[in-house]
């Protein structure tokens, strides 16, 4: 059996910066040690502490060779003495008055706050934005695409092909009467509508569509019934 091991340190020791038992009356071996110095806030500074006598800021200043010093860190100029005399009697010639109708004359007007702009004098005043006839393409490819869409899932089978009979001259001119008849009264439905700049709701923009598709689907049957030649 090995011996118990002691310590060579001295067990009743202070252990130098600790704060070990330090509170209360009871004192441990090991415990730290404070020493409380009299008057350490308070009273004049002591030497021990090396506090300086005075706390005030010190004057920058240089000695002359007369013994007198003069300070450097002051900057406000020196007060007149009893003797100084103001200047007086100073006196000009410029005539203020011309001087400032001549300055008033010779200045540039102000830019006043008041001018309105004039949207009637715009470059594209008039004229279809670029971006509805973008809009218009992109609705038709949609709509084109839904109805293919609902065709392949209906299982509709194609259409056979059409048959084209000639018309009479009396057949053409009734149903290019028609026709007219027909655009015009489109046309009083949709010139109604061409005030509302900004559609708001989706049915004001399908009715106005509608519209423009059927005048245009009318306007190219009407070129094709008055060409020359035989109608099919």
């Amino acid at each position: 059996r090995k011996p118990m091991y002691r310590s060579s340190n001295d067990m009743k020791a202070s252990v130098p910066g600790s704060t070990f038992g330090c509170h209360g009356t009871t004192r441990l071996y090991g415990a730290g040690k404070i020493e409380k110095k009299d008057g350490a806030l308070f009273g004049p500074p002591k030497d021990e502490y090396k506090l300086p006598k005075s706390t005030k800021p010190q004057n920058r200043f240089t000695m002359t060779g007369s013994g007198e010093f003069k300070y450097e860190d002051k900057v406000k100029p020196p007060v007149p003495s009893k003797d100084d005399r103001p200047i007086l009697g100073i006196t000009t010639t410029k005539n203020f008055v011309t001087a400032n109708a001549v300055e008033a004359i010779l200045q540039a007007p102000r830019p006043t706050g008041n001018m309105e702009l004039n949207y009637m004098k715009k470059e594209d005043f008039g004229k279809v934005p670029a971006y509805l006839s973008q809009v218009k393409e992109e609705i038709q490819r949609e709509n084109q695409m839904i109805e293919r869409y609902v065709k392949e899932q209906m299982g509709e089978v194609e259409e056979a092909p059409e048959v084209f009979e000639e018309f009479s001259e009396e057949e053409r001119c009734a149903l290019l009467n028609a026709l007219k008849a027909k655009w015009d009264s489109v046309n009083a439905q949709y010139q109604k509508i061409t005030h509302l700049v900004k559609l708001d709701t989706t049915g004001q923009v399908r009715r106005k569509e509608t519209l423009e598709a059927t005048l245009t689907s009318i306007e190219n049957d009407i070129k094709k019934l008055d060409r020359a030649g035989p109608v099919l």
